[in-house]
C-alpha cells in the first residue's frame, strides 16, 4: 500500500497534484453540483406547481379540492358535547310550546281555553234547563244535542226550511 493508485486514472500513481489543480477541480465539482441542485430544484417546482395539474386534469383537481374541503370542514368544526345537544333539544321543545309561556298565546293554550269554554257553556245550559224544569214549565231541548226533533210536515216544508 505504499504506492497510491491514481483516482482520476491519469496513469501514474506517483504524480502529485499541485494545490492550484486541486482548487480548480473543487471549483469544477462545486459548479457541477450547483447545476445538479438547480435542476433538482426546477423539477421539484414543476412537480409542486398545481396549475400544471389543473390544466392537465381539471376534473380530478376539482374532486381533490372538494374532498380536501370536506375533510377540512369535518376536522375544524367543533362538535357539540352531549350536554349541549340535550340543551339544544330542550330549547327546541320549549320554542314549539311557546304558547304555554306567559304572555304568548299558542295553539295548545287556545285549544284548552276552547274546551273549557264549551264545558262551561254546557254546564250553564244544563243548569238553566234544570232550573226551568223545577219551576214547573218543562222546556224541550231543541238543537244539535237534543233527541227531540220538532215536527216537520213534509207537505208544507220546503228545502229552505230544513
Amino acid at each position: 500500500m505504499a504506492e497510491r493508485e491514481d483516482v482520476r486514472g491519469t496513469g501514474e500513481a506517483g504524480d502529485k497534484r499541485s494545490t492550484e489543480e486541486i482548487r480548480q477541480d473543487i471549483a469544477k465539482e462545486e459548479e457541477t453540483i450547483s447545476q445538479i441542485v438547480g435542476q433538482i430544484g426546477e423539477r421539484i417546482e414543476e412537480k409542486l406547481d398545481w396549475r400544471g395539474y389543473v390544466k392537465e386534469s381539471p376534473y380530478w383537481a376539482l374532486g381533490a379540492a372538494a374532498g380536501l374541503g370536506y375533510l377540512a370542514s369535518t376536522v375544524f368544526i367543533p362538535r357539540k358535547t352531549p350536554m349541549e345537544r340535550i340543551m339544544a333539544s330542550i330549547e327546541e321543545l320549549r320554542d314549539s310550546f311557546g304558547g304555554l309561556l306567559p304572555g304568548a298565546p299558542g295553539l295548545v293554550k287556545m285549544t284548552l281555553l276552547g274546551i273549557a269554554t264549551k264545558a262551561a257553556a254546557g254546564w250553564v245550559k244544563n243548569a238553566t234547563a234544570t232550573a226551568a224544569a223545577s219551576a214547573g214549565r218543562p222546556r224541550p231541548q231543541i238543537g244539535r244535542d237534543s233527541i227531540i226533533r220538532p215536527r216537520v210536515d213534509p207537505a208544507t216544508t220546503t228545502k229552505s226550511d230544513l
